[in-house]
């Protein structure tokens, strides 16, 4: 005996669609405790060539089912767009780095080589300074 959800992951149909189609008379079923009971048998004589779900299979069925194909390439043509545009952002970023590291390094050596500078100072720089 199925109940309502699983008879409709069964044959691919909605909840809704199963229900209908009990309410309008086209599938019997019972009602044990607030809860359909449907018969196998008459599940397949109202929908014959209603293939199982892949939902039923595996999880991830469920997920590559409900996305049409079409909108799952779009959405893989976006994410690809993102990642290409990430990565020119990270390899200018890698160049900007490595300016401004450069542009430090050559900082600090000028720094350096003015404190470093002890020469004597002439006779002619200490009388007039």
């Amino acid at each position: 005996m199925f109940t309502l959800g699983t008879a409709a992951r069964h044959v691919g149909k909605s909840k809704p669609t199963i229900s209908k189609a009990i309410k309008d008379g086209k599938l019997s079923a019972t009602k044990v405790n607030g809860v359909y009971q449907i018969e196998p048998s008459e599940l397949s004589r109202v929908y014959p060539n209603t293939p199982p779900t892949e939902a039923l299979t595996s999880p991830q069925g469920a997920i590559s089912t409900s996305l049409p194909l079409a909108l799952s390439e779009q959405r893989n043509a976006h994410l690809e767009a993102a990642v290409e545009d990430l990565k020119a952002r990270l390899e200018d970023m890698k160049v900007e780095r490595d300016q401004a590291l450069q542009d430090a390094r050559e900082d600090r050596n000028k720094v350096m080589a003015l404190l470093e500078d002890q020469r004597p100072r002439s006779l002619w720089s200490r009388m007039f300074k």
